[in-house]
């Protein structure tokens, strides 16, 4: 049986794909500079073959290696490649428990656009919501498993936002120096869900969402 990655095209596809999961076709497109009909067929071929599984969502399709990625990790990085769900989690994962007021105050969208997105993460079991009086809190669901795709797959999102919370959350995981009495300082470990003190004010210098 002949290899299916055999020719250079597809083989291309195929590692655009494994590096950047969760990428759509227009992306995928550009990553590779085929035309859509070459992309399209190689495509098509690579999932006839279980190397690569399709998630259609609305007006997107995305593309994911055909193995070792389940179904919610799928659901997690589907979410991290669109600017403002990567935003809302990004700042729940710094900001846990944050309320939809406190999450707005981040953003240049309206009311209704942050909520239209919330409900989608909601849907797609990335965030939960709690009420407490007349307030709405939102935590991430996983914040260990999200932070650990925002490591792996850091230079495929092209984002500051990334790099930045990446950059901290590993600052805040390395080990501290042993002191002058032999035992190790204590550690500043980020609370669960969080990469560090919440409610910390970010800088509004991007227009999408908190910098």
């Amino acid at each position: 049986m002949k290899d299916p990655l055999e020719l250079a095209n597809r083989k291309r596809i195929f590692e655009a794909v494994r590096h950047n999961p969760g990428v759509h076709f227009r992306e995928l497109q550009r990553l590779t500079g085929m035309t859509i009909g070459v992309l399209s067929y190689h495509l098509d071929y690579l999932a006839d073959h279980q190397l690569l599984t399709v998630d259609k969502q609305e007006s997107f399709t995305r593309y994911f290696p055909g193995e070792h990625m389940g179904r919610q990790k799928q659901q997690m990085l589907g979410a991290l490649r669109q600017e403002i769900p990567r935003g809302i989690i990004l700042f729940l994962l710094m900001n846990p428990g944050a309320t939809h007021g406190e999450v707005l105050e981040n953003f240049t969208i309206s009311a209704g656009t942050l909520s239209y997105h919330i409900k989608k993460l909601v849907a797609r079991g990335l965030i939960k919501i709690e009420k407490v009086g007349r307030e709405t809190h939102m935590t991430v669901l996983e914040p260990d498993a999200v932070s650990d795709l925002l490591i792996v797959y850091r230079r495929s999102f092209f984002d500051k936002l990334v790099d930045e919370f990446v950059s901290r959350y590993i600052g805040l995981s390395k080990p501290q120096p042993v002191s002058e009495g032999g035992s190790k300082e204590e550690a500043p470990t980020p609370p669960s869900g969080s990469t560090g003190s919440s409610r910390e004010e970010p800088s509004r210098q991007d227009p999408r969402r908190p910098a």
